[in-house]
């Protein structure tokens, strides 16, 4: 039978990686709207940034993996699921997503969108045919990808076999998780959907033991953001009549259906555990 294992950082050093990744792609990002300020095609050059600023978040992880001679698959939870796993996984975020879109229904007269997110939406659905594709790439793909191996991998994983629990290991990367989208602590709705997508996807890595799952199940869910965006008018859609019956019910089964398959799930334990031990010092 085969074996998992699975090499996990200190709390210490998974938090200070978290940080520093995060520090890091703020900092590109910043220092690359500074410097192309006065640029033409100013909208295609954001784009890159956004995909340059995710992309930075793994400088520090893969710096000291490469110090410490681990390999990146050695630290990703990466236990083989059916294709009915990730069937029903698709088939949860699809519900989920749907529910959302009824949340967002019925709390929007109650708490409007501020303009900085109004504003950030418009900014968003400028650009040509390019500018979408290189955004929508970032967002569903190169952001899902990275977000995950730093907050559902490394921290996640790290937690959960140093404490002992489920619980620590999932809500830490979720608080974190919001902090790295400043954009949305100011929004009660938007930052509970953030919380809510948080939850879920570290309660799926760990009922999965693989971080794939958690991978898709974010791209989809950033995806359908994007679609909410370019393809459709979501100001026409302001009641529950507006989004159907059948709608509702579909959400509310999928959704259903989804949890009942993943909470029978025992939560997945590595076979193999091993601490990644610290840098030594060279002696002189």
């Amino acid at each position: 039978m085969k074996t998992h294992s699975i090499h996990i950082f200190s709390k210490r050093e998974a938090y200070f990686l978290v940080a520093s990744s995060m520090f890091l792609g703020l900092f590109v990002t910043l220092a690359l709207q500074g410097l192309t300020a006065g640029f033409e095609n100013k909208v295609l050059i954001d784009r890159l940034i956004v995909l340059f600023g995710e992309l930075a978040l793994l400088v520090a992880p893969l710096l000291v993996l490469k110090q410490r001679g681990i390999r990146v698959p050695e630290i990703i939870p990466l236990k083989q699921f059916s294709p009915f796993t990730l069937l029903m996984a698709i088939m949860m975020v699809t519900g989920v997503i749907g529910l959302v879109s009824v949340y967002e229904v019925i709390i929007l007269p109650y708490f409007p969108i501020p303009a900085f997110l109004q504003d950030l939406d418009v900014e968003l659905s400028q650009g040509g045919a390019i500018d979408i594709l290189i955004l929508v790439v970032a967002g569903s793909i190169v952001a899902p990808l990275v977000e995950e191996f730093l907050f559902r991998g490394i921290l996640q994983q790290s937690l959960f076999y140093r404490y002992g629990s489920l619980l620590p290991a999932m809500v830490v990367p979720t608080v974190i998780f919001a902090l790295f989208h400043v954009a949305y602590l100011f929004y009660f709705p938007a930052l509970f959907e953030l919380i809510t997508l948080a939850l879920l996807l570290g309660w799926l890595m760990a009922k999965t033991g693989n971080l794939i799952i958690s991978v898709i199940v974010h791209g989809l869910f950033n995806l359908s953001s994007f679609s909410g965006i370019y393809l459709f008018e979501l100001d026409e859609t302001t009641t529950l009549s507006d989004l159907g019956l059948p709608w509702l019910i579909i959400s509310v089964l999928l959704s259903l259906l989804g949890w009942i398959y993943f909470k029978s799930m025992p939560l997945s334990v590595q076979d193999d555990v091993y601490l990644i031990p610290p840098l030594k010092k060279k002696e002189h």
